[in-house]
């Protein structure tokens, strides 16, 4: 490609410049002749030329014009054209963000110790349910529980949390998790969770999340009022809930050899035929027992089942 087409200059009129060049000035006649095309077709390349003061119409004559000069020309005019482009931008982005300033339905916030802050009023200002999903304190690896949540369950404040598995890989977290189940808190675990969030009473949200931004960990976290992106954040929880495989604190004494030889097959992924011609029972009964474990468990996939059976050393 020739540099000149990067100007906006078509292939066609870029070769009668060049036929200018080196050839010379020449009438319109000419220089049709000498480039193969009609005269009609000619006005609209030298139309081309003329805008980027590459050529110079003489009454009888084309003249090609030294393109330093006229590219430096329209250097020029390109530049102040950006300057006067960055100055109308600079305007323009005061008053967006004088607009964006008017969705009073999102407030940033400056730091991890103010997203604390927040969390913290959560339980306070919470009236009948908290729903969260937490990757664990994004400001240090030490755990704690959330001031006034046990108060906020005793006022009969209904808790759904997700937990990450890597929250739950720590003993004293887990056993922080425990203690919040016994209290009330409806707890569910996902192998990742992508952000910390808390949704209280579908009136607001805190959204926190921590990345590695040009090499440096880096935490974000805002408020979220009533909108439209409160419902889509709410929407997400939900997906995350469904997916999720509950919590127990006490798996209690386990199950009876033959649920466990069950579970096993489960595991191993034998189809139901297979299972019942193992057990010695129809396929209706291994549906049915399946489906009593998941009831029990609290589950709702067979996949879930299996993590869950999994997690309380019952295979």
């Amino acid at each position: 490609m020739h540099p000149l087409t990067a100007l906006g200059i078509s292939d066609a009129a870029m070769r009668t410049y060049v036929d200018l060049v080196e050839h010379g000035a020449a009438t319109p006649g000419e220089l049709a002749g000498r480039v193969g095309r009609e005269l009609g077709e000619l006005e609209p390349l030298l139309a081309e030329l003329r805008r980027l003061g590459l050529v110079e119409p003489r009454t009888d004559r084309v003249l090609p014009v030294p393109p330093h000069l006229a590219l430096e020309e329209l250097a020029q005019q390109r530049a102040r054209e950006a300057a006067l482009a960055r100055e109308i931008a600079g305007g323009l982005s005061q008053l967006w963000a004088r607009g964006a300033g008017r969705n009073t339905y999102l407030e940033l916030l400056p730091s991890p110790e103010a997203a604390r802050a927040v969390l913290d009023r959560v339980q306070v200002d919470a009236r009948e349910q908290v729903r969260a999903m937490t990757v664990g304190n994004l400001a240090s690896h030490h755990h704690t529980i959330v001031g006034g949540l046990f108060e906020a369950l005793e006022r009969g404040v209904r808790y759904q949390v997700i937990y990450g598995t890597s929250v739950l890989h720590d003993p004293e977290a887990r056993r922080m998790v425990e203690l919040c189940a016994d209290a009330g808190e409806q707890a569910r675990v996902v192998p990742e969770v992508p952000m910390n969030l808390a949704i209280v009473d579908d009136r607001w949200a805190l959204v926190a999340a921590r990345a590695s931004v040009a090499g440096h960990h880096r935490v974000a976290a805002l408020v979220v009022h009533d909108s439209p992106l409160l419902a889509g954040l709410a929407g997400i929880f939900e997906v995350f809930w469904k997916m999720a495989v509950p919590i127990t604190s006490d798996p209690g004494a386990g199950p009876d050899p033959e649920t466990r030889r069950l579970l096993g097959y489960l595991s191993a992924g034998l189809t139901d035929e297979s299972i019942a011609r193992e057990m010695g029972v129809s396929e209706r009964t291994v549906a049915r027992r399946i489906s009593r474990l998941q009831e029990m468990a609290g589950v709702q996939t067979r996949f879930q089942l299996g993590v869950q059976a999994s997690r309380h050393g019952w295979l």
